[in-house]
């Protein structure tokens, strides 16, 4: 291999990741935008991160993480939710983004609607969780939380 074909090999795999990117960056943004103009009373309250991540705060108490997974060239979006400082992270649902910005090979980046109606649907089992724990009077931990949702 001479130093031309690796230099397209090269630009190809930057040129490839740079739209995996922008097509997170994109989710990203319609995400934020969904629940920001949302009429509906989600508790959300958008988070700053210096990372590449989303971060909501979920009746100021919680913390859901969005991210994607590490490795080169993931195209897994993974949400998490620990407290609000970040403590006790754990893992509540996985999605997949491709090249073009399809979530789970149904939805458009660019739909705010249903990348909205995705997200709540992912994160659903929570909002019972909770709900059930407030309604019974009685404790939730994370623990409790993740295997409600990986349920």
């Amino acid at each position: 291999m001479n130093i031309w074909e690796l230099s397209e090999k090269a630009e190809y795999i930057a040129d490839k990741h740079q739209r995996l990117l922008s097509q997170w960056h994109h989710y990203g943004n319609t995400l934020i935008q969904g629940i920001t103009l949302s009429k509906a009373k989600l508790h959300h309250s958008v988070g700053c991160n210096a990372d590449e991540s989303l971060r909501f705060f979920l009746f100021d108490h919680f913390a859901i993480h969005i991210s994607l997974a590490e490795g080169f060239n993931s195209h897994t979006i993974e949400y998490a939710i620990a407290l609000r400082d970040g403590s006790d992270k754990v893992l509540i649902a996985k999605a997949v983004i491709d090249d073009d910005g399809r979530i789970d090979n149904l939805i458009s980046n660019r739909d705010r609607e249903k990348v909205l109606d995705h997200y709540l649907e992912l994160i659903r089992p929570v909002y019972d969780s909770l709900y059930q724990a407030v309604h019974d009077n009685t404790p939730l931990s994370l623990a409790l939380l993740q295997q409600s949702a990986v349920a």
